[in-house]
């Protein structure tokens, strides 16, 4: 049963209020870049960003006082965040861009700022030099919530009733009560979205501004190497320590005091994933120490159990040892862990570009490895996907690959594009559902709310009402929007061989789709573990950010929600294949999954022999 929840009035005229308020000022904001190396000076320094005055497409040009760089810009009214980068440049058509993601900065109910950086380097933030969020503000932040959840999110009910929703609102009410720190405020709001069961609602993990990024990632307070959780059990992968005795396959028995198993179950209520499955939640809390993605864990165990000083303490057991030892380790940075672990270890991705590769192997067997679907956002992938995919399977066909793998483990989501163009490879219509709807909660966005939410691209979604949806059980209805206009248009020469798909619990979002568009159409066999995502249907299309003004804190809402037109279970994509990894396998550097995946092939091969 759907259920109607209605904002109380009061609620949304405080919002409307500040929305008003909030416009009344513009912002001056005093920009200064320092420690820009001589070798990389060009003739001028500049800032380019995405709000008036500053623009992406052209360099605002500083001046220079006393070793760095200044300007000072006046913001107008009504601007509530900014995001920019520094540049160098010459003539300005190929300015150079710091290596950093974009600097953000966060202006509402400002009317002075200073913004002091350092060249390349983001800004470091100490947490215990922040004052304390306080609980009258902190209702401003929870009305947004709120309104948010009830209003526009679109599976809210999908796997929660509304005793459900006002007891987990109740929760953060609750904790929003007293002076709290942003770290505690971030917990709590990750709590509450947790809840709702949406792999694409979460206080996002890449969307915050300079300060709670500072907060959560950069800290000097993660793990020193890489790990895995096989049976609920942690073991090394990858070791960025000096403690040789952390090599591939210890097991780590004890963190500070604690049990593994203990941290996990304390952790796994923050992860947002799609339905109730525990297994995606345990796979998205294993730390694989890419710098361009962020891992659950890195996030939130150091906000939940807070280290006292920058080092861990550990009892662990290596492989074949009789007894466990105990060590002390220092803590790291994210960055500093994967400078480390690029440097050690060759087969170590060292940007988003390296997710992408292919092999034959001996006797016919190609392996296409997708460890990411990336188009956006800061470290994107920069290679031509397109002519990878023809590369690759130019390279299958000249070696007579007759048995393709595609490895998609790694894979959590990206842009459909990518999945669309590997389509053309294969002997079908594209991936063309007609057995789910597209469904929103609201026709007309609440006013109260816009000033608070960003998003890329024109405002379309702030009225539905041109799109003329049928209205049905409290949702509004685009049967159409999942499969029109999607005729897939093959290559002249498809893959004619067998193909077999490798799936993991880390697959969600658009990594999920390929794992079920892969079964509905017979593409080939799946092999590994039940994916993330959602047979129900998952939420996602577009993503509003709503930016709540007093924790500064960045939340990921969908507007649109993916609904089965048949009933279904409450699970993932199940492999054709089940395949769970060993735990000796996974101590000795064993690939189970691709090992019976290639034995299984060896018996495809023996037996189209016989058959012949």
């Amino acid at each position: 049963m759907f259920y109607h929840t209605t904002v109380k009035l009061s609620l949304l005229s405080l919002l409307a209020l500040a929305s008003f308020t909030m416009l009344l000022a513009q912002t001056r904001v005093t920009f200064q870049v320092s420690d820009i190396p001589e070798e990389l000076l060009r003739s001028s320094v500049g800032i380019r960003g995405d709000h008036a005055p500053l623009s992406w497409g052209k360099s605002v040009k500083m001046e220079r006082r006393e070793g760095r760089y200044e300007i000072i810009l006046d913001f107008p009214p009504g601007t509530k965040t900014i995001e920019f980068k520094f540049v160098l440049f010459d003539k300005d058509k190929n300015p150079s861009w710091e290596g950093t993601e974009n600097r953000s900065l966060h202006l509402v109910g400002k009317q002075n700022l200073s913004y002091d950086a350092q060249w390349d380097e983001p800004p470091f933030i100490d947490p215990k030099t922040l004052p304390m969020l306080q609980p009258k503000a902190l209702q401003q932040d929870y009305a947004l919530i709120e309104a948010m959840l009830l209003k526009v999110h679109p599976g809210l009910y999908r796997y929660n009733d509304e005793v459900d929703i006002q007891k987990a609102l109740g929760e953060l009410k609750q904790a929003f009560s007293q002076p709290i720190t942003h770290g505690q405020a971030y917990l709590a709001i990750s709590k509450l979205l947790a809840s709702i069961q949406c792999g694409h609602t979460f206080a996002s993990f890449y969307n915050q501004n300079g300060l709670l990024k500072s907060v959560i990632h950069r800290q000097v307070d993660k793990l020193p190497f890489t790990f895995r959780w096989v049976e609920e059990r942690m073991f090394v992968q990858y070791n960025a320590s000096q403690e040789e005795i952390l090599e591939r396959g210890t097991e780590i028995l004890e963190i500070n005091g604690q049990d593994p198993q203990e941290i996990l179950g304390a952790l796994v209520p923050y992860v947002s994933a799609d339905g109730a499955g525990r297994a995606s939640r345990v796979a998205h809390l294993e730390v694989h120490g890419y710098d361009f993605r962020y891992d659950a864990f890195d996030v939130f165990y150091p906000l939940a159990f807070p280290l006292e000083k920058p080092e861990w303490n550990l009892i662990v057991k290596k492989l074949g040892a009789k007894s466990s030892r105990k060590l002390t380790v220092s803590a790291t940075t994210r960055k500093e862990r994967h400078k480390k672990l690029v440097q050690r270890f060759p087969d170590f991705p060292k940007d988003r570009n390296a997710m992408l590769s292919y092999r034959v192997e001996p006797g016919g067997v190609g392996v296409l490895k997708l460890g990411s679907f990336g188009l956006m956002g800061w470290k994107r992938i920069t290679r031509n996907y397109k002519a990878f995919y023809q590369e690759a399977f130019e390279a299958f066909a000249k070696n007579g690959v007759d048995h393709l793998v595609i490895d998609i483990r790694d894979n959590v989501g990206g842009n459909d594009e990518m999945k669309n163009e590997l389509a053309t490879y294969f002997n079908i219509d594209r991936f063309i559902d007609k057995s789910r709807e597209g469904r929103t909660r609201y026709l007309l966005f609440p006013e109260a709310l816009k000033p608070y939410v960003q998003s890329w691209g024109d405002p379309w979604y702030f009225d539905f009402s041109q799109d003329r949806p049928e209205k049905r059980e409290g949702y509004y209805l685009f049967p159409r929007s999942h499969w029109v206009n999607q005729k897939n248009k093959r290559k002249p020469d498809v893959f004619k061989g067998k193909v077999y798909l490798l799936t993991s619990a880390r697959n969600s979002s658009l990594a999920y789709y390929l794992a079920k568009d892969f079964k509905t159409f017979k593409v080939g066999t799946s092999v590994g573990q039940e994916t993330d995502g959602n047979l129900r249907g998952i939420n996602g299309g577009q993503i509003l950010f709503l930016r709540l003004p007093q924790s500064d804190i960045e939340i990921d809402f969908p507007i649109m929600g993916d609904f089965s037109l048949t009933p279904q279970p409450n699970q993932g994509v199940i492999p054709d294949i089940m395949v769970k990894p060993k735990i000796a396998d996974i101590q000795q550097g064993v690939d189970t999954e691709m090992v019976q995946l290639m034995q299984l092939i060896q018996q495809s091969k023996s037996t189209d022999k016989e058959d012949y």
